[in-house]
């Protein structure tokens, strides 16, 4: 299974999509179903594996719906892929312990695994949503007549 499927593709489209919003606006559901092209019922789902990671907090009443528990740039990708996939990326959690003096390259093998693990856990610490947020906002303005508006 990739790494980044359609779950992890429509979660972070989602937070991006909060992250563009002003601090004190709360985005329902639909309204991010609609801007990303996302089913709505998928997208619940996921906001309900984000809320549950403490990634959103979700907000009752009129005016209500969804909106990052945390500033954007306190938010990490990494973060969001934890909250849906888990702490091991790559390497599955049962994957087996290879002795170093066994035969064969298992060790040398594993000891790859989890150098590129790390790295890839690098990465995605290293990117928050602020960043995504800035990344689409250039790209909208590149696009647009009316850079800005």
């Amino acid at each position: 299974m990739p790494l980044f499927s359609a779950k992890l593709d429509y979660a972070l489209r989602a937070v991006v999509e909060l992250a563009l919003q002003p601090a004190d606006r709360a985005c329902q559901s639909r309204e991010i179903a609609a801007a990303q092209d996302i089913r709505g019922p998928y997208l619940d789902q996921i906001l309900a594996a984000l809320k549950r990671q403490g990634i959103v907090r979700s907000i009752r009443g009129a005016g209500g719906g969804y909106a990052l528990a945390r500033s954007p740039r306190k938010i990490t990708v990494g973060d969001v892929v934890r909250a849906l996939v888990g702490e091991h990326l790559l390497i599955g959690a049962s994957a087996a312990k290879v002795d170093p003096a066994s035969p064969g390259s298992g060790y040398t093998i594993r000891k790859y695994e989890e150098e590129v693990e790390n790295r890839l856990k690098a990465i995605l610490d290293s990117t928050t949503l602020e960043d995504l947020a800035a990344r689409k906002q250039s790209l909208d303005d590149s696009l647009s007549l009316m850079p800005g508006i």
